[in-house]
């Protein structure tokens, strides 16, 4: 059972900076939308608590020749200069969420995964099954693999040539993120997060993070979860999750501070 978002408990709980931040869920009903009365925003940013930590330089045992010039580094948790924590997955548990039209009519066709300097890039990305194509790109001048296990639907283990595109259809919905592995070259790794809505966000360098137009007066039940932790088990989310009754217009969370520890447990 989940416990239900409270403004207040969550802004001592995760200890958000600012005092200013903690007067509640600001409310900015944006004049360009012309449905504005029916659709909020959810927002926020993740802010790493302490000292940002170094991260790890990978070992590179294949394909050296090509892969070994590449300073390749462990993403597992990605600290910016100013604190913000990026690839913090943030979506709608709900199941049957309204959708607005404008978000179907906008979606791109495909995601796009390439294989880039050895590494997968972006480490992070979402898809919505119904709606979305990926498309899987080989950029190296070296052979690769991408391989996945989703939940209930088919399991995948391309093999790309030199220039190689292959493309892949999800047929369902995940609870989390996939992780995606290339046999060839184990340092590579990714995650994905096929969801039958578009309601998923992604945090960025700076920690942001933003779900467009949501459904106005619905309460509803969000997930959080990042690859190194896992969902953030805290006094407030209880299995990573929380809940939201969303406003149109704006609907803040403020800075939301993630603990150092949290991390190291992992």
């Amino acid at each position: 059972m989940t416990s239900k978002f409270n403004r207040r408990s969550f802004l001592q709980g995760t200890a958000i900076a600012g005092g200013a931040l903690a007067v509640g869920v600001h409310q900015a009903v944006r004049a360009d939308d012309a449905d504005a009365d029916k659709w909020g925003d959810l927002t926020g940013q993740f802010v790493f608590d302490g000292a940002a930590p170094d991260r790890k330089k990978l070992t590179v045992n294949k394909d050296v020749e090509c892969c070994g010039k590449f300073d390749i580094r462990d993403e597992s948790l990605m600290v910016g200069e100013r604190g913000g924590v990026r690839n913090l997955f943030v979506y709608v548990r709900t199941r049957n969420v309204p959708v607005c039209p404008d978000l179907a009519r906008d979606t791109p066709e495909k995601i796009v995964l390439d294989n880039k300097d050895c590494v997968f890039k972006p480490h992070c990305m979402t898809i919505w099954t119904t709606k979305q194509e990926y498309s899987i790109v080989n950029s190296d001048p070296v052979a690769q693999n991408v391989a996945f296990t989703p939940l209930g639907d088919r399991p995948a283990n391309i093999t790309l040539g030199v220039g190689d595109t292959r493309t892949w259809k999800f047929n369902r919905s995940q609870s989390f993120p996939l992780p995606i592995k290339c046999n060839y070259h184990p340092w590579e790794s990714a995650f994905i997060l096929p969801r039958d809505n578009p309601y998923v966000t992604i945090s960025q360098s700076d920690g942001k993070f933003r779900i467009p137009k949501l459904p106005g007066g619905e309460k509803l039940e969000f997930q959080v979860w990042q690859e190194r932790v896992g969902y953030f088990e805290t006094s407030d989310w209880e299995k990573g999750r929380f809940e939201v009754e969303v406003e149109t217009g704006e609907n803040d969370l403020g800075v939301i501070k993630l603990k150092a520890d949290w991390f190291a447990k992992a």
